[in-house]
């Protein structure tokens, strides 16, 4: 019949705690990464560069460089290179992709090169080009400093190598 009134918390913001204002530039970090959408309807003709993730519903005409992912909606045609972290397919690429992993879904369609470290392609997806595997980064330059924090160990002379061999026997 009636509503109760609910009660609210009311903060002095004097008495608040205040973080550590590495934190708080993480906190609005993250509020600034968000995505970079393409909508449908539009058509973009140029160079995307940017540390967000991409969502393309529309068309693009050029090259896309995400340091996180891009992603081809259903909706989506791209036409040009896209490197990225991983890169996800659902609409139409005609062009390259390098990226760490690349994933083609059932409605989408690559015509193209993929280097990638993974590759995936769903039931109805279809590809039409070449694909080279690229190892990881950091699995090259591991190997890399493996191999020069390596050394190498003295060699060992045996007898047939011309140096004598002194035996010892026991004497019992």
């Amino acid at each position: 019949m009636f509503k109760a009134k609910k009660k609210i918390d009311v903060v002095d913001p004097n008495k608040m705690e205040m973080a550590p204002t590495t934190e708080v530039a993480q906190v609005k970090e993250e509020r600034i990464v968000k995505e970079t959408l393409i909508a449908k309807g539009t058509v973009l003709t140029g160079e995307i560069s940017n540390e967000s993730d991409v969502l393309i519903e529309g068309s693009v005409i050029g090259d896309i460089h995400s340091s996180r992912s891009i992603r081809i909606g259903r909706e989506g045609k791209v036409q040009g290179t896209l490197t990225a972290e991983k890169i996800t397919i659902n609409g139409y690429l005609q062009g390259r992709c390098q990226a760490t992993a690349v994933k083609i879904l059932s409605q989408g369609r690559l015509d193209g090169d993929i280097q990638a470290n993974e590759l995936s392609i769903e039931r109805g997806g279809i590809f039409n080009g070449n694909s080279q595997y690229s190892a990881d980064k950091t699995a090259k330059e591991l190997e890399k400093i493996t191999k020069e924090n390596v050394t190498a160990l003295p060699k060992l002379v045996t007898a047939s190598e011309g140096s004598p061999v002194k035996k010892q026997c026991d004497k019992s």
